[in-house]
């Protein structure tokens, strides 16, 4: 976590936080989850949000203040949760082009991609969809020229460095490269949505 917490008013409700990565923000944000400062936490890639309510802005930046120094950090301990993909085919219809990009057959990404232990970054763009990080440095996938106007849930694609699940159905301008059954959200369950920040993942190949 930072020495020192630098503070800054993004709107009336919400103080911002910035920090060196999305680990460090995952670990400031559940310090300050323990700590029960702000009404919400949010961790980014490279930032942390706390919602307050206005009134106590005053309040809450003395809070933050004062406890810069003593933040202790919160242990995960989280086993990484298994998302079992079909790559390719229908449900992953640019899955040979992005092969072709990396330069690499279809069963060799396959084994890449499932050999390597993943964490969820952030959870953003649409609700529940998950940027997971993990990807080999030069996998820089770009992004669709042309989003597709409807991506269904659970489509799996990469870009930019990521791994990114689409938890419901939207519009995305990833490159699909698969799909995951896993049960990414239960409107009825207490987390909604299976994965959450700092949460690792291991892939495996349906």
């Amino acid at each position: 976590m930072p020495a020192r917490l630098t503070l800054r008013r993004i709107a009336d409700d919400v103080i911002e936080i910035p920090v060196f990565n999305a680990s460090e923000a995952q670990e400031l944000a559940a310090s300050l989850r323990a700590a029960v400062i702000g009404e919400d936490v949010v961790a980014g890639l490279s930032t942390v949000a706390i919602r307050i309510d206005p009134g106590d802005f005053t309040s809450v930046e003395a809070q933050l203040r004062s406890a810069s120094s003593s933040l202790s950090p919160v242990e995960a301990n989280r086993a990484p949760v298994e998302i079992e993909i079909t790559y390719g085919g229908e449900t992953g219809p640019d899955f040979d082009l992005v092969c072709a990009q990396l330069g690499l057959a279809p069963e060799a990404f396959i084994e890449r991609h499932t050999a390597m232990l993943h964490s969820v970054d952030m959870i953003g763009f649409t609700p529940g969809f998950s940027y997971i990080s993990g990807l080999p440095q030069d996998w820089s996938i770009p992004r669709l020229s042309t989003p597709r106007n409807r991506v269904g849930a659970g489509s799996v694609g990469i870009s930019a460095g990521y791994t990114g699940i689409y938890a419901l159905a939207g519009p995305g301008g990833w490159p699909l490269i698969g799909r995951t059954s896993a049960p990414l959200f239960d409107p009825d369950a207490a987390e909604p949505f299976l994965l959450a920040p700092g949460q690792p993942v291991k892939f495996k190949a349906a």
